[in-house]
């Protein structure tokens, strides 16, 4: 991941059961794969609190804004069942990794 500068997460408690929760991943799984900039996005599930996490790698701030002001950032609260009360947003850069 040599080209890896910036993550964002997003965590939340899903109205969805876990079921449609996997359902809705599944039926994304292209256009997250398609999201100029992004490197990995990996779907967590917290094991005490089930509560959900996207945790995306991105190659730029820039890439990682832009997507994050994007029309599909904007639909991700009712594709994944997001409480909107519950959402929590950090944003990161990558200064080193340790295994490239």
């Amino acid at each position: 991941m040599n080209n890896a500068n910036a993550v964002l997460v997003v965590k939340f408690k899903s109205e969805h059961s876990p079921e449609k929760l996997m359902e809705a991943i599944n039926d994304y799984l292209e256009t997250f794969r398609n999201v100029p900039g992004l490197i990995q996005k990996y779907y967590l599930a917290e094991e005490e609190t089930h509560l959900a996490s996207g945790f995306y790698i991105f190659d730029s701030r820039e890439s990682r804004d832009a997507y994050w002001n994007s029309d599909l950032a904007k639909k991700v609260p009712s594709i994944f069942g997001v409480v909107i009360e519950t959402i929590r947003v950090e944003k990161y850069d990558i200064p080193m990794i340790l295994n490239d």
